[in-house]
């Protein structure tokens, strides 16, 4: 029994079903249970009609020898490798099921809907967005202190988590109505202090204004700065 918890699920939910091959959901179901297994959490319930659709297509696609592309490889592979893993798995349980094989691409596409499972706003557009700032600001650092960000590191993973909260924030209340009280002793011992953080926060500020309109407050800016001094000062502890 799947129960979507918002009325405008359920019409959507209804119009795929009402057109969806049983099987899909079958096969879909098998993915998601094994997927909960190798991330060790909970999901939104909607991935299950959401994933059978998408399997549904990709099916449709590989009969007509469609070649399946997949956006934001590298930042699935790199931001979210568990669910990177539960999009291979899923091409292992497809291949047993279907007798299909189909490219390391679609794992990635899987591993898409993984991701916006794991979400609150558990809406396919908003993931896309939030993943792609994640890897363009993940970018931004490695450029600004020319290195290559292990992504398995621990502080790193706390740093991507924190982008991925910042973002889904200023991406569902852009205006925020009620604005914190700005710290600037802080701002000044985390930003102010250290020059190439400092510079790094800047280009940031800047991508995600020109590129996304968002502005961010001096308060997030300060917990970025943090985020990265401790990345950085990992990887210079790991080269000692």
């Amino acid at each position: 029994m799947f129960i979507p918890q918002e009325t405008a699920h359920i019409n959507r939910s209804v119009d795929i079903l009402s057109d969806l091959a049983y099987e899909y959901l079958l096969l879909a179901s098998k993915i998601v249970d094994r997927g909960k297994e190798i991330l060790g959490r909970q999901l939104n319930p909607s991935i299950l009609v959401a994933l059978a659709d998408h399997l549904s297509v990709v099916f449709m696609r590989h009969h007509n020898k469609i070649d399946i592309q997949s956006p934001l490889q590298w930042e699935i592979r790199h931001i979210y490798p568990d669910e990177f893993k539960a999009g291979i798995k899923a091409l292992e349980i497809i291949q047993q099921e279907r007798e299909v094989q189909f490219p390391e691409a679609e794992a990635v596409s899987i591993a898409l809907h993984f991701v916006n499972a794991e979400l609150e706003s558990s809406d396919m557009p908003t993931t896309f967005k939030i993943i792609t700032i994640t890897g363009d600001i993940i970018r931004i650092v490695e450029q600004s202190f020319a290195l290559v960000l292990d992504e398995n590191a621990f502080e790193l993973m706390r740093f991507i988590n924190h982008v991925r909260n910042m973002v889904l924030e200023y991406s569902t209340a852009p205006s925020r109505t009620k604005k914190p009280k700005e710290d600037d002793e802080l701002y000044a011992l985390t930003v102010k202090r250290q020059k190439k953080v400092a510079q790094c926060c800047g280009r940031i500020c800047s991508y995600l204004h020109d590129t996304h309109g968002m502005n961010l407050h001096k308060n997030d800016v300060s917990l970025l700065a943090i985020h990265i001094t401790k990345v950085i000062e990992m990887l210079h502890k790991d080269d000692q």
